[in-house]
C-alpha cells in the first residue's frame, strides 16, 4: 500500500457526505485481534481513523 485513503468526516461534499482522502503519517495499531490506523487528513488535517486487515496493516508497517 503506497498511500492509505479514509473517509473524512470534516471535508464533505455537496450531499454533505465525507469523502475519501489520503491520510498522513498512519499508525497502525492492534487490539483484541484487529488492526486500525490512525492519522490526519491531508487536505484539512482532521483525525482520521480506519479498520484494516492483517495483511495490510502489515504491508503498512
Amino acid at each position: 500500500m503506497a498511500e492509505l485513503k479514509a473517509l473524512c468526516m470534516k471535508c464533505r461534499d455537496a450531499n454533505n457526505k465525507p469523502t475519501m482522502q489520503t491520510m498522513q503519517n498512519p499508525s497502525v495499531e492492534e487490539k483484541n485481534n484487529r488492526y486500525s490506523a490512525k492519522g490526519k487528513c491531508a487536505q484539512c488535517g482532521g483525525n482520521m481513523f480506519k479498520f484494516l486487515s492483517k495483511a495490510d496493516a502489515e504491508a503498512l508497517k
